[in-house]
């Protein structure tokens, strides 16, 4: 597959109305950097996302202007999908993200792309490991290399130590998961969230909800709500998050 042309912009038209009202501003803003568009891009894949929205993260697989936010609007569909148990679109789509997401990197892109897109593979592969039993140890395998090469290269990126957090909260204890780990890790991407970011930026109300699990498996009930609130501050239609301290 070929990277999209990077003028093939967002048509606001195919998104779903929540979406287009929170983007609009961005989108009519003709003076928009290319970061800034690559932020507008990924912005409309999260809102999709927390909001559990299948169709309009399908658009977003058929709008993306890139190789990465292509992998990336397929492993939140991915995700979304988990949630419903549809299986049948979430496998399609954890292969698609895999296999974009190793095309651009073998394309050699710069290093902060790279570092990205490993991060996001070490996730997408897990994520893998965890609906292919028998393909399990060799998925998990290909998890943990591109989470050690993400590393190597910026330990202190916000999505490696995201990454890291939530590999070690899912994986099995039998196979190097951790959930100590898992929170010294939120605990880190937290903090390194709070450096100025303007291109790929996504994650930060997501590590508070993942720090708010580690938080309560370690019996911190008070502080798994505090952080689950504030990931509901920092994103109002965050459905996870809702139903974190619902449940609470």
């Amino acid at each position: 597959m070929m990277n999209f042309p990077r003028n093939n912009r967002i048509n606001p038209n195919l998104l779903n109305p929540a979406v287009r009202k929170v983007l609009r501003p961005l989108l009519l803003a003709a003076a928009l950097t290319q970061p800034a568009l690559a932020a507008v891009d990924l912005a409309a894949i999260d809102l999709a996302s927390q909001q559990q929205d299948l169709a309009a993260l399908q658009q977003q697989t058929v709008v993306a202007q890139d190789d990465y936010q292509f992998a990336y609007a397929q492993y939140r569909l991915a995700v979304a999908a988990s949630v419903r148990g549809d299986e049948t679109l979430l496998k399609p789509a954890l292969q698609a993200a895999a296999e974009r997401l190793e095309q651009l990197l073998k394309a050699e892109p710069e290093e902060d792309l790279t570092v990205e897109a490993w991060a996001l593979l070490a996730l997408t592969r897990g994520m893998q490991a965890g609906y292919y039993p028998i393909k399990g140890a060799y998925y998990g395998k290909l998890s943990g290399d591109a989470l050690a090469k993400s590393k190597e290269l910026q330990a202190d990126n916000p999505r490696v130590l995201l990454a890291g957090a939530i590999l070690a909260y899912q994986t099995p204890t039998l196979f190097g998961g951790d959930k100590k780990q898992a929170l010294v890790q939120a605990e880190a991407a937290v903090q390194a969230f709070a450096k100025p970011c303007q291109q790929i930026c996504w994650g930060q109300a997501e590590a508070y909800v993942w720090r708010g699990l580690a938080k309560k498996e370690a019996g911190d009930s008070a502080g798994a709500k505090a952080d689950w609130t504030e990931a509901l501050r920092q994103q109002p239609d965050y459905g996870w998050a809702k139903h974190l301290l619902q449940g609470s």
